[in-house]
């Protein structure tokens, strides 16, 4: 390892399909990765079919991006998506258990079922001993101020102290694409309310803005959000290519680097690596090492430790 680890990866998915335990381990390893957060995936596969109305809404956002597309097609790719990455809080909590010094598991509720499933969940992830939730509202399909369980999730992740680990952005494939609502409805702007009055740590993954082509508008909005509650962070998962970025760097360091974490979304980002975006950050000359240290490894460590 070099001299400015050890370093703190907030954002790793564990995808049964996609990566074994030892795989992930063994990347770690390669990248000098000390820490990481596993982060579990609830996910409805069937809901797409069973979920009518929802179907045809999507079906609306696709035509209205384009006539000369296949919506049954792009359907049967976000079935696809949605069965390959729903990632059990079991599993996370297996895994913790592999090294328990190494990983820490995040649960994951999906808002948009029903409140008894939504407390079922909640009341899992604790039994577990999971430290904190995850929700994607690209592929959960909520609006995050319309949605009925959001205050009750915030509530109980008041009571136990868990960070909220909040996908904004897009989505890889079909989720790219900007007129579906729930691809709109992960902007950070639909978290303002909610945020200002959450009472526990938020996480905005991706700087607030991964894959939209409006990247700096995102991410800026996050960035506000940011500036009036402490209790707001950034992750840089998908997007440490923006700390390549003179002005970016500029407006984070307004906002302060003690509220930014390094996460490299292994392994669900193409052409990337953990060692690849640890480095961009080792390597950048718009930082100093302080601030380096900070984002790779202090800030995290103190957000779960103390």
């Amino acid at each position: 390892m070099n001299e400015l680890s050890p370093v703190f990866d907030v954002h790793l998915h564990p995808i049964r399909t996609v990566i074994s335990v030892q795989s992930l381990i063994d990347e770690m390893d390669r990248a000098g990765i000390t820490k990481g957060v596993l982060l579990a995936l609830d996910l409805d596969p069937d809901v797409l079919t069973t979920n009518l109305k929802l179907r045809d809404e999507i079906i609306d956002d696709l035509w209205a991006y384009s006539y000369f597309i296949n919506p049954d097609q792009l359907l049967d790719s976000m079935i696809r998506i949605l069965h390959t990455g729903k990632t059990s809080n079991q599993h996370v909590a297996e895994l913790c258990n592999v090294e328990p010094g190494r990983f820490i598991g995040f649960g994951s509720v999906n808002p948009s079922r029903e409140k008894e499933y939504v407390t079922s969940k909640l009341n899992e992830i604790l039994a577990l001993g999971l430290k904190g939730i995850k929700l994607i509202p690209t592929l959960q399909f909520f609006h995050p101020q319309k949605n009925k369980n959001i205050k009750h999730i915030f509530k109980y992740a008041t009571k136990h102290n868990w960070p909220i680990l909040i996908h904004t952005g897009k989505d890889p494939g079909p989720f790219e694409i900007p007129t579906l609502r729930h691809v709109q409805y992960s902007h950070p702007r639909y978290w303002k309310k909610i945020v200002r009055k959450a009472n526990t740590p938020v996480i905005f993954a991706h700087l607030g803005g991964y894959g939209v082509t409006d990247d700096e508008s995102w991410i800026d909005s996050a960035m506000e959000i940011a500036k009036t509650n402490s209790k707001v962070f950034l992750d840089t998962s998908a997007v440490t290519y923006a700390l390549e970025d003179p002005n970016t760097v500029d407006k984070l360091r307004d906002l302060g680097f003690d509220r930014i974490l390094f996460g490299s979304d292994h392994p669900v980002v193409h052409g990337t690596s953990m060692d690849h975006s640890k480095k961009i950050i080792e390597n950048s000359p718009l930082l100093t090492k302080s601030e380096k240290r900070r984002i790779l490894y202090e800030n995290a460590n103190k957000l779960f430790f103390g």
